[in-house]
């Protein structure tokens, strides 16, 4: 069956990609259409329509894109698309029923993890009261809700998801999403996570082994993956036994696998931060926590229903600094039961904790948690399904929520906000750190402005808490205050992103100059100008709603609508290691040598044509291996593998080889589609760049890619390499990122209902 599936994707999407991998592994062919933004809505729709997909899945998952999607879903059926129209995710299974009544465009909700349900309405779609966990409307117009559906027991049992291709990258290093486990251990009061498997049924954690893990983390290595992303809710198992001997037994598979120095982040609850075990995963490569600190007093944190203390929150975040981890945070500085006390002793814990990328903001309502059912029994609740929202108990304490939505809300929610920009800042020093080695000039610049950043959002919010404490006359004069607080905020941007736009040009030049290499001026200019117009836009622009991330957590969109009144947004952004055993820990994770970088740059050198008579491959004599006759390998039609080499190899070709020469890459490959063997032919390079080169080509597997073993010539271009450093250095590297850096942080919570304290943007005039 042809099928497409629709989502978000800033990132890669893995609640969508592993329903793709269910569905290609049994045969079908998937369509996969990317909705990020409204701006897109009339192309996805007609992509939809002109498909010929049988059976369409929307993802959604994010409460503030739901009416996007009903939208997509109806102008999709205008164009003509006449298939099975199925909807998932959280926000589709809490409203299942309702969804159906009032969106005629779709035919059938999805209630739980989509996998099985989706292959079994892959089989054929007649019967559909045999599909478990499927809510759907018969040819009378009811709506039947079948039996929940069954999880996955088994998470080995799963494929791989179908990773995006070509990877993201940070610095360079491709990065890919990964996930563990699925399911929550805790049941906090305001996550929607706890609800979600309470409502579909089956266990509620459930984690994959180390060794089916390890293999999907080595296929990805020995496709050049660096950098992998964990989007599990828990990372750890519960105990400190259990948590030691799962990561002992992942990191004894990775070596078993072969695969080398990676960098990788995870989430992580304080309480359950152990020295001991964050020093072994640093080991392993770990290098980015984003912890669940959520608040900083015991008040918020039991109101939360957190079950972690506020000397957790200390501890988790000093345990952090002695370890020098990446961790950073976002504080629910409001909740429905603040005060203003409560609010002030919060910001008084940031300001004790200056040194990590923080960000702040409203607890948000979710379907089906305690907080939605407690704050709708007390009649709190303002809104209607398609979402919720409500007032703070403690007016002052609106109040001051109020003026600082308006005050900070291009900085906490912003496309280049301050905070997300401190820990975009942060995040990639310590990418470059930890596989280039320490640059200490650099290091004090990145620590000093992540803890400006911070001081400067504490002094304006303790400016704001005061002035609320002392009164405003009327709601004239709040919203003069607030829109002047505003102004102020975006002053102090300018100044600070200002200065972490240099910091990051300056990352850049090091990274490019440990390569042996300098930037290009024109790719400095198109950083900076990228940049400043994005800071030239912020003050007047509305960011588009297409802020979602691709997870199971919402993110911070800016509000659509005109009337600010209405809904805006929500987020879903061991025993001791045996006195023997810390060597093989050390083959896994090399230290960066103290000198690294430290060499001449490497003289640029003359292009070299291949003669047109060579032997293909004949080794040229810099790159000569005494080989016997008998080891060499039969020749192997390189198309076979072009694809897969392409997104492998290309971007460290072009990363390293500049300027560009045409050349041929020899890679013999075994018939477990591993690299033995590589040379390179046709140019001269510094021994120990070409050096690295050759170990980075014999780290990669071919393995599943479908080509025989044998001996592989690739020809690389001028062109192709200049195509490729090109892509990478606009995306990727040179020029401010095209959309939120999900990889980093998980976004700020947008409020749903605020009054309109400052104007609204430009654009949003115009539509009234």
């Amino acid at each position: 069956m042809r099928i497409a599936l629709v989502g978000a994707e800033f990132e890669e999407n893995l609640a969508i990609r592993y329903i793709r991998g269910a569905l290609e592994a049994d045969g079908h062919e998937v369509v996969q259409l990317v909705f990020n933004d409204v701006p897109g809505l009339e192309r996805v729709a007609k992509a939809l329509a002109e498909s010929g997909a049988e059976l369409a899945g929307f993802s959604l998952v994010f409460t503030r894109r739901a009416r996007q999607f009903a939208a997509l879903a109806r102008r999709a059926r205008e164009l003509g698309f006449a298939g099975h129209l199925t909807a998932g995710g959280h926000f589709a299974t809490f409203n299942a029923e309702v969804l159906l009544r009032e969106v005629d465009a779709f035919d059938s909700v999805v209630c739980g993890e989509g996998e099985l349900p989706m292959q079994r309405l892959a089989r054929g779609l007649e019967g559909l009261d045999d599909v478990r966990g499927l809510v759907w409307r018969d040819p009378d117009g009811l709506i039947v809700c079948n039996p929940p559906a069954e999880k996955p027991a088994d998470l080995d049992a799963l494929p791989w998801p179908a990773h995006r291709k070509p990877y993201d990258r940070y610095l360079g290093f491709p990065i890919a999403n990964v996930l563990g486990s699925r399911g929550c251990t805790h049941s906090c009061a305001f996550c929607s996570i706890a609800a979600w498997h309470a409502h579909c049924g089956g266990e509620r954690f459930r984690m994959r082994s180390p060794e089916n893990l390890a293999g999907e983390l080595a296929a990805l290595w020995g496709e050049g993956v660096r950098i992998f992303n964990f989007h599990d809710d828990n990372f750890l198992p519960g105990s400190r036994d259990d948590a030691f001997a799962r990561v002992r037994a992942l990191r004894d598979e990775l070596l078993a696998r072969g695969v080398g120095r990676i960098g990788f982040a995870i989430k992580a609850r304080p309480d359950e931060v152990d020295e001991e075990l964050f020093a072994f995963l640093k080991s392993m490569g770990l290098f980015r926590v984003f912890l669940g600190i959520e608040a900083g007093t015991a008040d918020s944190l039991r109101r939360l229903g957190r079950g972690q203390s506020l000397d957790d929150n200390r501890r988790a975040l000093d345990v952090m600094h002695r370890l020098d981890l990446h961790a950073c945070f976002n504080l629910l500085l409001f909740n429905p039961d603040s005060t203003l006390e409560d609010v002030a002793a919060n910001v008084a814990f940031l300001r004790a904790r200056p040194r990590n990328p923080m960000n702040f903001c409203r607890t948000e309502i979710y379907a089906g948690t305690p907080l939605e059912r407690r704050l709708r029994a007390q009649g709190r609740l303002v809104g209607d399904w398609w979402g919720w929202d409500y007032r703070i108990g403690d007016p002052r304490a609106e109040s001051a929520f109020q003026v600082a939505f308006a005050a900070f809300r291009e900085r906490n929610y912003g496309e280049r906000g301050l905070h997300h920009t401190t820990m975009r800042v942060d995040y990639e020093y310590q990418v470059f750190e930890h596989f280039h080695g320490r640059d200490e000039a650099l290091r004090r610049r990145v620590k000093a402005f992540v803890v400006d950043a911070n001081l400067d959002t504490c002094s304006r919010l303790e400016e704001l808490l005061e002035r609320v404490a002392a009164g405003f006359r009327d709601e004239t004069e709040e919203r003069e205050w607030a829109a002047a607080a505003a102004e102020r905020v975006r002053e102090a941007d300018a100044r600070l992103v200002g200065g972490a736009e240099r910091i990051l040009d300056d990352l850049r030049d090091v990274v490019a100059a440990r390569g042996g290499r300098r930037r290009t001026a024109w790719a400095r200019k198109a950083a900076a100008a990228g940049l400043a117009a994005a800071l030239a836009a912020a003050p007047a622009c509305k960011k588009g709603p297409n802020d979602g991330a691709s997870h199971p957590t919402e993110m911070a969109p800016e509000p659509e609508q005109i009337d600010y009144s209405t809904v805006m947004c929500e987020m879903v952004a061991p025993p001791p290691e045996p006195a023997d055993a810390g060597t093989q820990v050390r083959e896994m994770v090399p230290e960066p040598p103290a000198d690294a970088g430290a060499g001449p740059a490497a003289a640029a050198s003359p292009d070299v044509t291949l003669p047109a008579d060579a032997a293909p491959g004949a080794p040229d004599a810099a790159a000569s291996v005494e080989v016997t006759t008998d080891a060499v390998p039969p020749i192997v039609d390189s198309a076979v593998l072009r694809s897969w080499f392409d997104t492998a190899a290309m971007w460290r070709l072009a990363d390293e080889i500049i300027p560009s020469h045409r050349l041929q890459v020899e890679l013999w490959i075994d018939a477990d589609g591993r690299v033995t063997h590589a040379e390179l032919h046709g140019i001269s390079l510094r021994a120990e760049r070409k050096q690295a080169l050759v170990e980075y080509l014999e780290s990669l597997s071919a393995a599943g890619q479908g080509g025989p073993a044998g001996r592989y010539l690739f020809e690389v271009t001028r062109e192709q390499l200049d195509e490729v450093r090109a892509s990478n250095s606009q995306i990727f590297e040179e020029a401010p990122y095209p959309y939120p850096d999900t990889h980093m942080h998980e976004r700020a919570p947008e409020p749903s209902h605020t009054r309109e304290m400052i104007a609204p943007p430009p654009e949003l005039q115009k539509k009234k």
